[in-house]
């Protein structure tokens, strides 16, 4: 009897112990964040749900949810939306966040033109960085709600982008998370991984910015994707372009989708694709743009995963808007008949997928044409 008891306070003890060490470490850890605020993190990454991209404010508003900060602008728009405001949503990935300017000049000039008729114009962005089809279905799914006059659609270079995003959001872990995110020590020790995560990402893309060559091995991808597996990841992208246009019509709201230009002249191949396009870079040096681009383009819509789009993305677009009858800006179109030898990527990106500035006016124009020719009032 008196081994029985002395191992029960013998367990106590222990527990007493484990307890006061965790108090104290959780102690320390909220101290430290009175001088270091833990980082916000966005809990299943937007892949949830019940993940809301905007929460309801005081006096009205609807604001961008502070997880949300990371991958989106912070924004504010009233609810009930007010008379004689046109609001518009652009949905799509890092290409459309990083439109904010050329949405300010849209914004500007489809009020002009509408002076008359309308006091506000609003145009709210919803591009998320590395955002693709599976997680804009969720938000068109919200936004749907805050009386959209108009969503226009340029998504198309993150649709196995997306898949590591997914593996990263580790969803059966999503609940565990949040209950471990309420303990400052639990926050403490995810940011300290977060943040070497994060250097690690840094110098990986500090090496794709000095590298010269295709390929880019520094995003090459461990899985090596069947033409079974891409053609259901292309199927996947067309069944979540199509629902996002039911939904707007559904529900009487125009929607204009575009096509999504890619840079031929430096695309982000790795392996054996990027060996391949060589051949494609010696045509463009000696001036063969024509066979180039045609090679170029084999090369890219076979890719295996793709890291921009191809022509498959876009004939799937161009489908769509047949389909569903709805407004096509042609984006696509407009940047090869921009660049000097019809070459997308000549002078126009920044980089693999991303217009550069004059890139990016070219394709606010685009649409702004087609939303003033779509809009008579």
């Amino acid at each position: 009897m008196k081994k029985i008891k002395q191992l029960i306070i013998n367990s106590l003890l222990v527990i007493a112990s484990v307890i006061s060490l965790f108090a104290i470490l959780e102690g320390t850890a909220r101290i430290v964040e009175i001088w270091k605020p833990p980082m916000q993190v966005d809990i299943g990454q937007g892949f949830g749900a019940e993940s809301l991209l905007f929460l309801p404010i005081r006096g009205g508003f609807m604001e961008t949810n502070p997880d949300k900060s990371f991958a989106f602008h912070s924004q504010r728009f009233e609810m009930p939306k007010p008379l004689r405001t046109m609001r518009i949503f652009a949905l799509g990935g890092s290409s459309v966040n990083y439109l904010d300017y050329e949405f300010t000049c849209l914004a500007e000039d489809l009020q002009r033109a509408w002076s008359e008729q309308v006091d506000t114009v609003e145009i709210i962005n919803c591009g998320g960085l590395s955002y693709g089809t599976h997680r804009l279905v969720l938000i068109m799914a919200e936004i749907i709600h805050y009386n959209p006059d108009l969503v226009i659609i340029y998504s198309g270079h993150n649709e196995f982008e997306e898949l590591q995003q997914l593996h990263l959001a580790n969803l059966d872990f999503a609940s565990a998370q949040r209950v471990l995110g309420r303990t400052a020590l639990y926050r403490f020790m995810r940011d300290m991984r977060t943040r070497s995560e994060i250097v690690t990402l840094q110098q990986a893309r500090q090496r794709r910015e000095l590298a010269t060559a295709i390929p880019d091995t520094s995003t090459t991808w461990a899985h090596v994707f069947t033409a079974e597996e891409m053609e259901a990841r292309m199927d996947a992208y067309r069944n979540n372009l199509a629902a996002i246009i039911r939904k707007c019509q559904d529900k009487e709201v125009p929607v204009i989708i575009g096509t999504v230009p890619s840079n031929l002249y430096k695309p982000n191949l790795p392996g054996s694709e990027g060996k391949q396009y060589e051949e494609v870079v010696r045509l463009f040096d000696g001036e063969h743009y024509k066979e180039g681009v045609v090679l170029g383009q084999h090369i890219l819509r076979n890719a295996t995963p793709r890291h921009q789009s191809s022509e498959v993305e876009n004939n799937i677009i161009c489908h769509l808007s047949e389909e569903f009858h709805i407004p096509l800006a042609r984006v696509e179109s407009a940047i090869i008949q921009a660049e000097p030898n019809n070459v997308p990527g000549e002078t126009l990106f920044g980089d693999h997928c991303h217009l550069n500035a004059a890139g990016n006016t070219i394709l606010r124009m685009v649409y702004q044409k087609v939303i003033l020719d779509i809009f008579c009032f």
